[in-house]
């Protein structure tokens, strides 16, 4: 998971770095402006974070708005020194994901944050069902027409970050920052290779030899049901979210917790 942080306190930055690092987060440091320049010169598909994380900016609500108005998908967290409701209210009215007062703890912001990933691909359940695949973005082990798949801890990561973008190519080098993080491994070049013939072996011996991952070569792989797996009706993440539902149900964490 990759992140921005915007916020001009050295000090506070710095606190706030060791926290996203501690929730293997990586991120880069810009200033407002600096943002905006990127925003500027590569667009908003251009930025490559998974979310922007605004501290103590000037007009926040302003910054959200003009992030949404370029277009930018990725999930936006704002931190505010103390707690205010009706700035709370201003900025999930302008586009923000959600809101944390400072300070804050890493296992806090990683949740949040993926949880606006989950609902910005409309996913409002923890289970994705492809043909006879269930994979469950909880932790639990997937299951093939309700029969438990044993999975590593890796294959599980991996099938996951697939399942979430289905129907999408997801390239490697995006499975290498989902699974791998700050977690201080060293994988091989060829390591997401051989999970991925791994997680193909496994699923083809519980669906009688159905392939589901296809590499697509140059880009990545994409997760999806062989047509004779299809459901007649929609595969369901994914019941999408309608239309004026961003501005509702998103959690607002105001809990004060320590660093």
């Amino acid at each position: 998971m990759r992140a921005v942080l915007v916020e001009p306190n050295p000090l506070i930055a710095d606190a706030l770095g060791r926290q996203l690092g501690m929730g293997k987060i990586r991120y880069d440091r810009q200033d407002w402006a600096g943002l905006e320049e990127l925003l500027r010169d590569q667009g908003a598909d251009g930025l490559g974070y998974d979310a922007i994380v605004l501290g103590s900016v000037d007009d926040p609500a302003r910054c959200v708005a003009a992030l949404r108005a370029h277009q930018v998908g990725a999930a936006i967290l704002c931190l505010l020194d103390r707690r205010c409701v009706a700035t709370t209210v201003e900025l999930l009215h302008a586009g923000a994901d959600d809101v944390l007062v400072k300070p804050v703890v890493s296992a806090e912001v990683r949740a949040r944050i993926e949880v606006a990933r989950r609902r910005s691909r409309g996913l409002l359940s923890n289970a994705v069902r492809v043909g006879q695949l269930t994979v469950f973005l909880d932790g639990r082990d997937p299951e093939v027409a309700g029969e438990r798949l044993r999975l590593s801890q890796r294959e599980h990561a991996i099938l996951g970050v697939l399942a979430a973008h289905h129907r999408r190519v997801v390239s490697k080098e995006h499975i290498y920052d989902e699974v791998y993080g700050l977690s201080g491994a060293d994988p091989l070049d060829k390591v997401i290779d051989v999970y991925i013939c791994k997680l193909r072996k496994k699923i083809a011996e519980a669906t009688g030899g159905a392939r589901y991952i296809e590499t697509v070569y140059g880009r990545g792989y994409k997760f999806e049901a062989p047509p004779e797996h299809e459901d007649p009706a929609p595969a369901q993440p994914a019941r999408r979210v309608p239309p004026g539902y961003a501005g509702f149900g998103r959690g607002v964490g105001e809990a004060r917790l320590a660093v």
